[in-house]
């Protein structure tokens, strides 16, 4: 499972006009990894109307934005990235009581990132959704980054699934994320990863979580296609917002 939140939005969005200076589109700027980003982006007029001037003033940038509007620029020329949608979880109600698998035992996330490497990429097989990303990037480096808190401050709703033997089975890293409004912001699920032989692992991890966390919600994302947001539902995540990624 995959419902990693890489995008952290900021509250300053931005506008699009055309010549007469009518709104286009608004998108709330951002950097990573070297690449401009346009997130949340949202149109004021219909897809074929925005289409060349988002052309013509985000070249360069990643958009996330509309799936309408990801596929027409797909079809523009622009390169696919990531389909993905975000849930929120309202904490104020009646949280899920954590069920451990037998033999399994939750805790504390208590190791270093080279502990969780070995899950994390068996998690994430080849024919996962969420496999270009773990291909392409360092998962090491990016487990560290987490743990440290690059992304945000660690919560203590941060979790690990232990089996008999002493290995992680599971785990889920939950962060503060300062930047950008709720939804958007908030406790957020960075990773949620599970070795495939230990169903129910990830589950209990992420209802332990919904009972630590303090807070009004709690958020993830999750890839288009990966059947772990059934798991969101269930448990009663709601989607919030869909975006789909393209590099232009």
């Amino acid at each position: 499972m995959r419902p990693a939140a890489r995008m952290v939005p900021m509250p300053d969005r931005r506008t699009i006009a055309d010549a007469d200076g009518s709104p286009i589109a608004t998108f709330v700027p951002g950097r990573r990894d070297g690449r401009d980003l346009a997130e949340l982006l949202e149109l004021e007029v219909p897809v074929e109307r925005a289409v060349p001037a988002i052309l013509a003033e985000l070249k360069g940038f990643r958009v996330a934005g509309p799936e309408a509007l990801g596929r027409a620029l797909v079809a523009a020329g622009g390169i696919p990235a990531r389909h993905a949608h975000v849930y929120s979880y309202d904490l104020s109600g009646e949280r899920p009581e954590p069920r451990p698998p037998a033999g399994i035992t939750l805790t504390a996330v208590d190791r270093p990132a080279g502990d969780l490497l070995a899950t994390y990429l068996a998690a994430h097989p080849p024919d996962h959704v969420d496999w270009p990303v773990i291909a392409a990037e360092d998962s090491s480096v990016h487990l560290g980054a987490i743990l440290s808190g690059r992304f945000g401050r660690m919560l203590d709703s941060s979790g690990l699934a232990i089996a008999a033997d002493g290995c992680v089975v599971a785990g889920i890293l939950v962060a503060e994320l300062e930047d950008g409004e709720r939804p958007f912001g908030g406790p957020w699920v960075m990773e949620l990863f599970r070795d495939a032989r230990y169903r129910g692992a990830g589950r209990a991890l992420l209802e332990r979580s919904l009972a630590l966390t303090e807070g009004p919600t709690l958020g993830l994302t999750v890839t288009h296609g990966n059947p772990a947001e059934r798991l969101y539902r269930q448990l009663g995540f709601r989607r919030v917002f869909s975006a789909f990624s393209v590099d232009l």
